[in-house]
């Protein structure tokens, strides 16, 4: 993670004080706007039918970016598929978007210079989300703290140190976390398949009557969770709110700070990019 004053950059995110700002989310908003600003400047100028297509371009494009990633990381949906829906969590193909959208126009309009004008915009739009995509700054985030000292909900020690020399997932969470709650199931089933890397579920700053209670009401179990009182990771971290998500490599370094809620398929990845690093 890298810090610039109240300004940090952490992964796909960027902290300004308290405030997440999601970065390829606000990239793509961001394109979509130049999208929309020039199929109306060729609307009011010449091409009024290019004005006029540009609203289902972008919901065709949005339908097929969501669809092309689906298809992409099908076995992690395949066991629940009303995730599919949860277009909050992420999960778009830039590329799919790009060629549904351009279909789109293609039909709308047909073999014509509205068509060449409609082209251009959406080449100026996706020629510009990969250009801020590629200056975006490479994220270091250093290594695991392995020194912290965590319990689990029973009271017994659980000294990070044993997770040395393989890679692992930390979820840093809490009780009163909506997202928290929603994606905690999810993230112990996949914590508790056979040969699955491990997988800890880490609560920030609560007591062990409220983590066991709640454990105890929703029907999780504590093999995979520790508690970190003091919030030790999360300050060694700099995590500024919850969930987040560290995936580390054998090496003991995070390749990566997720922030916000996990799909499976934004999990499975973090977990590849943890195998595969060297």
């Amino acid at each position: 993670m890298e810090e610039h004053g109240r300004v940090s950059l952490m992964g796909g995110a960027i902290a300004i004080g308290p405030l997440m700002l999601v970065v390829d989310r606000g990239l793509a908003v961001l394109c979509i706007v130049v999208f929309l600003g020039l199929t109306t400047l060729a609307g009011r100028f010449r091409f009024p039918r290019v004005s006029a297509a540009a609203t289902s371009a972008i919901v065709a494009g949005m339908v097929a970016a969501r669809t092309g990633y689906v298809a992409a990381h099908w076995s992690s949906y395949a066991d629940a598929p009303l995730s599919i829906l949860a277009v909050w969590k992420g999960g778009f193909s830039p590329v799919a978007g790009l060629l549904g959208a351009a279909a789109t126009l293609a039909t709308r309009l047909g073999r014509s210079s509205a068509l060449a004008a409609g082209w251009g915009a959406l080449a100026v739009a996706g020629g510009l989300w990969f250009s801020l995509q590629a200056l975006m700054p490479p994220v270091t985030y250093g290594p695991f703290p392995y020194h912290f000292n965590l319990t689990t909900p029973s009271g017994a020690p659980l000294p990070l140190d044993r997770l040395r020399g393989r890679p692992f997932v930390v979820n840093l969470w809490a009780t009163w976390c909506g997202p928290c709650r929603r994606e905690l199931p999810m993230l112990d089933a996949v914590a508790s398949r056979p040969g699955e890397v491990p997988i800890l579920l880490a609560d920030q700053g609560e007591a062990q009557a409220i983590v066991s209670g709640f454990l105890d009401r929703e029907g999780v179990g504590a093999r995979h969770v520790a508690l970190d009182p003091d919030r030790g990771l999360s300050q060694a971290l700099k995590v500024v709110g919850y969930p987040a998500t560290a995936f580390v490599a054998g090496d003991g370094t995070i390749v990566q700070l997720q922030l916000g809620e996990l799909s499976r398929a934004a999990l499975a990845d973090g977990i590849e990019l943890a195998r595969k690093h060297r």
